[in-house]
């Protein structure tokens, strides 16, 4: 008689498991493309004012000599293929973004430039920080006009004066740091105050809760998962083994029923022998 043929759990188990992990390690993988090149600004305000000089550097790797790099504005390249670009005094049209790359890498991540036309102007480097970044604002006069009695703010309220220009530094910034920034200053008689730039400073107490939930729930649905892989997996093999035990007792007891019989067979022939010689 045929052997029946049993599904196999295991297969599926392992299966499971490994999209798993997959799941797991997809947030991981990454492209094997090219670096990307890197563009910095010089110097590193990211708002300037208008007839400012700005020059733009695209970093990564060419061949010495090979002046192959491009430049895009607003998606537009332009006819430039310096590492170093130079606008000697920027307009209004200067503004937007900026990106670049050379032979052996992929497209910068974009920089954003904006230009205005003001008497004063809060510089910054960047509107977005991430928490224990180091940051400097520059209260900055057109044409670099002579200007006393600054004062810098945060949120209208007044963070620090002095006689002199000068730069305000935070060394660490935190997420009490963002928000709205201006400044004033006197230039001759006549006191100016910038626009206002608004900062933001991320990873935060609200980002690393965040963070933390999404990690718990991502345990939370691995556990599910294997918990019930190996439900599954128990579960077929106690149905695998059934026919096995079953088949196990039938061959058993007939081993038992034939040694019963050999058993009793003896006895029959004794006591048929004694009554044949009775009978005599």
């Amino acid at each position: 008689m045929g052997e029946s043929w049993v599904p196999q759990p295991v297969t599926t188990f392992s299966s499971v498991l490994l999209w798993a992990g997959l799941l797991c390690l997809a947030p991981a993988v990454k492209s094997n493309g090219p670096p990307k090149a890197l563009l910095t600004l010089e110097p590193p305000w990211v708002n300037v004012l208008r007839e400012d000089n700005v020059t733009l550097k695209c970093e990564g790797f060419q061949t010495p000599g090979h002046d192959s790099i491009e430049w895009f504005h607003n998606g537009s390249a332009i006819s430039f293929h310096q590492e170093s670009y130079t606008i000697p005094a920027v307009n209004l049209k200067d503004s937007g973004e900026y990106q670049c790359r050379t032979e052996q890498t992929s497209l910068s991540n974009p920089v954003q430039l904006q230009v205005t036309s003001d008497w004063l102007l809060l510089q910054v480097e960047s509107l977005v920080f991430m928490e224990g970044d180091s940051t400097m604002l520059r209260c900055h006069s057109w044409k670099n006009k002579l200007l006393h009695k600054v004062t810098y703010y945060h949120n209208d309220k007044a963070l620090k004066y002095a006689y002199e220009c000068f730069d305000y530094i935070v060394p660490q910034v935190n997420y009490t740091h963002s928000g709205s920034y201006y400044c004033a200053g006197q230039m001759g008689h006549v006191i100016h105050i910038s626009k206002s730039v608004m900062i933001t400073v991320q990873g935060g107490k609200s980002s690393v809760m965040k963070g933390l939930i999404i990690a718990l729930i991502l345990v939370v649905v691995i556990a599910v998962i294997v918990a019930a892989a190996l439900y599954y997996y128990k579960r077929h093999k106690r149905t695998a083994s059934v026919p096995d035990e079953i088949g196990s007792t039938v061959v058993e007891s007939s081993v038992s029923y034939s040694l019963l019989k050999h058993t009793d067979a003896p006895e029959e022939e004794e006591s048929g022998r004694g009554g044949y010689q009775n009978y005599q």
